[in-house]
């Protein structure tokens, strides 16, 4: 039962770190990271992140389109306790421009509402249409395989 816990506890965090980190992208990658995704054209970016005093570092990748999927990987690795994950996914089509589209949205309301993501919480992020419809995605093993 331990050992459950822990693996849940930790695709949690893990999740957060993800979600945090695209919410992350519609307000500092918007129009690089959103085309690529819109496209699945490569891309990459690295980005470091502390939440409550603890600090991941992101890295994201579109890799591109594999036949009728579009693969997608991110690797998330907590420094202080030498923890690292990997989210591989391979997306529909359908899925690439239903995430775009809710992606899209958010950051026009960025636009308009900049003040409202100025130093966004993990709280705040987790409340976002970005972060439902990545972690509907995420949860979804059919979609996201979690690597830890």
């Amino acid at each position: 039962m331990n050992k459950k816990f822990l693996a849940f506890a930790i695709t949690a965090i893990v999740c957060g770190c993800i979600v945090y980190a695209q919410e992350k992208s519609v307000i500092e990658n918007t129009s690089e990271f959103m085309s690529a995704f819109k496209n699945c054209t490569e891309f990459k970016s690295v980005d470091e992140i502390e939440i409550d005093g603890v600090t991941s570092k992101v890295t994201k990748k579109i890799i591109g389109w594999d036949g009728y999927t579009c693969r997608y990987q991110e690797i998330v690795e907590f420094k202080e306790i030498g923890f690292k994950s990997k989210v591989n996914c391979n997306f529909s089509g359908e899925q690439v421009r239903e995430i775009y589209s809710v992606m899209e949205k958010e950051a026009l309301d960025a636009a308009k509402n900049p003040q409202k993501y100025q130093n966004m919480s993990l709280e705040q992020a987790q409340k976002s249409p970005v972060l439902k419809v990545w972690n509907k995605y995420l949860g979804d093993s059919t979609v996201c395989q979690i690597e830890m």
